[in-house]
């Protein structure tokens, strides 16, 4: 039977409505949790306003049956999971973002059209990815799970927190590769005719792969065994990672927050990463 979450430390948190995408992240975040020894809580939330009594009780006992199907599924999938789930009432955003202050990471599906509950639409997905707490994993339904090697985008030292994370699941998913795009500096009323001699190019690239190396070397001292890469490159960060993502068993990038009147809301690199991206997507808070 599923249970409640509210008064416990989460592992991994996965959200789930029953949809092809979410049977996708519950499987990822099934492996996460069995890799790092942690337990995982599997969620759906309903959202009952405006419902007579019957038809509440009626959408609550098929979301538990839907849990209890889901924990199943990773029970008999995984040997050495220790999974539990919860049934919570109310926004799912909502919902997810505050079980999110306790939970070490949480995975979602992209979308969920088609699912029990809608619990993962898009629009959903992205509000999680802007305000969470602790990094979220997005997992797409037809993401390769032949790929392997993980990629992490890296502006500057503020990255650090996503080059943990991206270094911590790269010793299960494979090799670990740092990428950072940089454009040269664009001004006046013709950038078109802005030329790369007016800069010199191999010193920027070089003061961008030592940039690199400074947040990568804790990792590497930490861990010798794993292969690390790093790639400096002219181009636009969001097109370099996507491109990156099709061979890749998950790409992670920072969510840098825009701060202000509006509320907070991701830089266009991570927007461009998690709709085209061909693999997994984290969304690691900054610095």
């Amino acid at each position: 039977m599923s249970s409640t979450y509210s008064e416990v430390d989460l592992g991994v948190l996965v959200g789930h409505d029953g949809s092809p995408a979410a049977d996708r992240a519950l499987d990822w975040a099934a492996q996460d949790a069995v890799a790092r020894r942690v337990t995982l809580y599997v969620v759906t939330a309903v959202p009952v306003g405006g419902l007579g009594h019957r038809h509440r009780v009626e959408l609550r006992e098929r979301a538990h049956a839907l849990i209890d199907a889901a924990c199943a599924r990773v029970r008999a999938r995984f040997a050495d999971s220790v999974v539990e789930g919860s049934v919570r009432e109310g926004d799912p955003a909502e919902s997810l973002l505050e079980a999110s202050a306790r939970a070490d990471t949480m995975v979602m599906g992209s979308r969920g059209h088609g699912g029990f509950t809608g619990l993962l639409l898009g629009s959903v997905s992205l509000r999680v990815c802007a305000h969470s707490s602790c990094p979220v994993v997005v997992v797409h339904a037809d993401a390769a799970e032949d790929a392997s090697g993980v990629v992490v985008g890296i502006a500057g030292p503020e990255d650090g927190p996503a080059a943990e994370f991206a270094a911590d699941r790269a010793r299960r998913l494979g090799g670990l590769r740092a990428v950072h795009s940089w454009a040269l500096p664009v001004t006046g009323l013709a950038p078109s005719l802005m030329l790369p001699s007016m800069f010199d190019v191999d010193a920027i690239a070089a003061e961008r792969g030592r940039m690199l190396d400074q947040v990568l070397g804790a990792i590497r001292l930490r861990n010798p065994e794993l292969p690390v890469d790093t790639v400096v490159m002219n181009g636009m960060a969001g097109r370099d990672l996507v491109c990156a993502s099709t061979d890749s068993a998950l790409v992670v990038v920072s969510g840098h927050r825009r701060r202000g009147p509006l509320p907070m809301r991701m830089g266009p690199t991570t927007h461009a990463v998690l709709h085209h991206a061909r693999c997994p997507v984290a969304v690691v808070p900054a610095q």
